[in-house]
């Protein structure tokens, strides 16, 4: 697996964690823990609840709970830690298993900043548990333990560096086609800036965004080309204008950068297109925006 490929699979990653939820964030965190625990891994299902058992890892007699509402506050979030729990040790104990391992799965990272007292509480209870609280990465880290094609089976197939290279002109064109069409009406059109060499790093974007950012950058030539002989001239400004409009809801929502990112990704043709190639040219179209149009901030002038 290339560097783009794993880049744009974290990517995809992030992004279902982000956007599933209740049973379906479940099933796809359950997908993923048959897969990389083959033989080990055991989904539960009880028609009278589930006995605060999502899951069990058997050779670590561990006990996986899923959570993911669409909707969650910090005292949620915590009674729902310490509900489960005590469930599946009870639930346990009933069947003359002692509980060693508790690994709690959820979708808010926002949220786990505010657990830690909790978790120093659980731990003392049941001093012979070792209490996890699994977010994004801890997923990830599980994710790349996966052959390549089983990540994709989960994740769905990845263009590739090779692909990207051989990068043509139509693929472009559906991408350029599909960002005109989803603007409502042509938006003003403002003065093209040319942003600073230093604006990835000052943006504090992550190494899989800045790798899918730098890849896309070599079919700058190809997206220029096509825009350039288009009969309204005025169409890559117009989508300029409309990327940075996107960035500006993003940015005033507090949104952080890999999300905001991905939320680019998306109205770039991201959730409209559905191959590799296609994926392969809308991340060319959102670099070339990237690098020729005020999404994202440059950085400061130095004096």
């Amino acid at each position: 697996m290339d560097r783009f490929q794993r880049s744009y699979l974290r990517l995809m990653a992030r992004d279902d964690y982000r956007e599933k939820k209740r049973q379906v964030f479940q099933d796809w965190v359950g997908q993923l823990f048959k897969k990389a625990l083959i033989g080990d891994y055991e989904n539960i299902r009880l028609t009278q609840g589930d006995g605060g058992l999502d899951g069990i890892i058997v050779s670590e007699a561990a006990v996986v709970a899923v959570f993911a509402p669409r909707r969650a506050t910090q005292s949620e979030l915590e009674k729902k830690i310490a509900s489960d729990l005590t469930s599946a040790d009870q639930t346990l104990k009933e069947r003359n298993v002692q509980l060693k391992k508790f690994i709690f799965v959820h979708n808010d990272e926002g949220l786990t900043k505010g657990v830690g007292t909790l978790m120093l509480h659980l731990q003392q209870g049941k001093p012979g548990v070792t209490i996890e609280i699994w977010t994004f990465e801890s997923l990830w880290t599980l994710m790349e333990t996966l052959s390549e094609d089983e990540i994709q089976d989960l994740l769905g197939l990845a263009p590739t560096s090779e692909m990207l290279e051989k990068l043509e002109m139509p693929a472009v064109r559906d991408v350029i086609e599909h960002l005109v069409s989803v603007q409502a009406e042509p938006p003003a059109v403002g003065e093209l800036t040319i942003p600073d060499p230093d604006k990835l790093q000052y943006n504090e974007l992550s190494e899989t965004c800045q790798n899918l950012l730098r890849g896309g950058r070599s079919k700058h030539a190809l997206v220029a080309r096509y825009l350039e002989g288009m009969t309204d001239l005025r169409t890559g400004e117009a989508i300029a204008e409309g990327f940075r409009q996107k960035y500006a809801s993003c940015s005033e929502g507090g949104m952080q950068p890999d999300d905001t990112f991905a939320t680019l990704w998306h109205f770039a043709g991201g959730n409209h297109f559905t191959t590799p190639v296609q994926h392969a040219a809308v991340t060319a179209v959102l670099s070339h925006f990237f690098h020729t149009c005020d999404i994202f901030e440059n950085a400061p002038e130095s004096t």
